[in-house]
């Protein structure tokens, strides 16, 4: 018995173990179901494959590249490469001062600067012609001292600007390098060259960074001392840029910037927070115990110049000309606070003395009460001052920090 007939004996596609087809003659004319021959024009079919339809595999057209063509592809690669760079330098060179702004960084931070320079400016004045109208009241014995103590105060702010200003003139600017964006790139299959070629560019520049660092001589070594690097910090220091700049140490980039941020940038971290510890208790304990408004103001903006210079030395480098400005208008900002907080301090001052007042009735003192509630109302406001005043100065070191770091810290 035949096996039963189906679409592949019909439409002649031939199955294992079948045998091929024969002619079929009718008359004079006969016709042969017969397998494509292969051609030269067109791929082999595998065994088994009619090709049934299978649309043709050679263009209709063919023609060699003329030289306008050829010009057509590299104007495109050359567009492409152009997009892949834009790409790149938007991951990797945002400005750390306001990522978010984008070339907007620039006017609003000088908005800010001028702003906050003003009206500290403003203040500033008022305060003072207050001041001096009441010392020329005052007689000889008090007003001389009180025009000694003002004119201290306005020098040392001076010499805290010209200080800062002649360290950031003799600084290298901050090129920050970003770890996330370079990773990101390396992701990315069609950009993968390119994060190669700007992870060697980062590290050459590190490399320089570290080589230049100021702790070979005993000079270098005493200068940081001041700014919190000890000595024997100084030798770790030293000793792990010896290890960086060892070519055999380190098997892949990425290696490398993890070594530089946790063994040389982290030991900066840790002294840039003791010199922000150090110069927001100083800026608390003053601004506890100073008598007005204008040497708030005065005393906040020494000590953050001072913080600055301490910062910028700390990491040897200086923050950008976005970065400049924002960090100018927070000392500003932070002087003029200050001096406007007399009016939250007698509100305090107030809210401390009904407070002390009804705990006193509970324990049942009555005698010298309303004298010690005084007085301690007056110390609670002034500790609440300096403490408001130590946080604006620590806020500010370490916004500083995170502009002068040479590696993103995330």
């Amino acid at each position: 018995m035949s096996e039963p007939w189906d679409d592949d004996d019909r439409i002649g596609i031939p199955r294992p173990g079948a045998t091929p087809p024969t002619p079929v003659t009718s008359g004079t004319a006969s016709a042969v179901i017969e397998e494509p021959t292969p051609s030269l024009e067109e791929p082999a079919l595998r065994p088994g494959d009619a090709g049934l339809g299978r649309p043709a595999q050679v263009p209709r057209e063919i023609a060699v590249l003329t030289d306008a063509d050829r010009r057509k592809l590299r104007d495109a690669e050359e567009t492409q490469l152009q997009r892949d760079l834009a790409e790149a330098e938007e991951l990797l060179a945002s400005d750390p001062a306001a990522p978010w702004a984008g070339w907007f960084a620039g006017p609003l931070a000088g908005a800010l600067l001028l702003g906050t320079a003003g009206a500290l400016g403003l203040f500033l004045y008022s305060q003072a012609l207050s001041i001096l109208a009441n010392l020329a009241v005052q007689p000889p014995a008090i007003a001389y001292p009180g025009y000694v103590a003002l004119g201290v105060f306005g020098l040392a702010v001076l010499a805290s600007v010209v200080r800062l200003g002649l360290l950031y003139a003799r600084l290298a600017l901050n090129r920050q390098v970003r770890i996330r964006g370079l990773e990101e790139l390396q992701s990315r299959t069609r950009l993968r060259w390119l994060a190669a070629a700007k992870s060697q560019e980062a590290k050459a520049r590190l490399e320089e960074y570290i080589r230049t660092f100021p702790i070979d001589t005993d000079k270098d070594r005493k200068s940081l001392a001041k700014v919190g690097v000890t000595p024997a910090l100084a030798a770790e220091l030293n000793a792990v840029r010896v290890e960086l700049l060892d070519p055999a140490k380190f098997a892949s980039t990425g290696e490398w910037f993890a070594r530089f941020r946790d063994g040389f940038q982290a030991k900066l971290d840790t002294a840039a927070e003791a010199r922000i510890s150090y110069w927001s208790n100083r800026a608390m304990l003053v601004t506890a115990v100073s008598p007005n408004g204008l040497v708030d103001s005065l005393s906040t903006t020494y000590f953050g110049f001072a913080m600055l210079a301490d910062l910028c030395r700390v990491y040897n480098l200086r923050a950008g000309r976005t970065g400049t400005a924002v960090l100018l208008g927070r000392v500003f900002f932070n002087a003029y606070l200050a001096g406007q907080l007399n009016d939250f301090e007698k509100l305090a001052e107030e809210q401390y003395d009904h407070l002390f007042e009804q705990g006193m009735q509970v324990v049942g003192i009555g005698v010298s009460a309303n004298v010690a509630t005084k007085f301690l109302g007056k110390v609670g406001a002034k500790a609440t001052t300096g403490y408001l005043n130590r946080v604006m100065i620590a806020r500010l070191g370490r916004y500083s920090c995170r502009l002068l770091r040479p590696v993103t810290k995330d």
